[in-house]
């Protein structure tokens, strides 16, 4: 073999549909959204990823590689959980919560009870 698997993106030839990938997954990192990416063997699948994760601030983002989704909901929603270092819940309501907790800046308040700055009596 010429080359590995593990060269840098910017080594690598790119085309459109590889800049169209890198431009649909970093809208989805800028959109802070969920993005799956699927393809063919050999599409560039993980090429395309890796060139955008090369551009994150590791202080900022935390990645959660899955490399086998057929782990089921439940199972993927653990890997995220172990990613942070957390426990996962047994509940799969309350694993659901605790998923969402580190992803999404909204949720991670969600189950607090209120403060008594806010809750007011009637």
């Amino acid at each position: 073999m010429p080359f590995g698997r593990n060269l840098a993106p910017g080594m690598l030839h790119r085309h459109d549909s590889h800049n169209q990938a890198v431009a649909r997954i970093s809208w989805s990192i800028a959109e802070r959204s969920i993005g799956v990416v699927t393809g063919e063997v050999g599409a560039g699948k993980t090429v395309s990823v890796r060139t955008c994760l090369d551009t994150l601030d590791p202080s900022k983002y935390t990645v959660v590689y899955i490399p086998n989704p057929m782990i089921g909901v439940r199972g993927i929603h653990e890997e995220i959980v172990n990613a942070f270092d957390q426990a996962p819940a047994h509940l799969g309501s309350r694993l659901t919560v605790q998923t969402a907790r580190p992803c999404c800046p909204s949720a991670r308040n969600a189950d607090a009870p209120p403060s008594s700055s806010t809750a007011r009596p009637t």
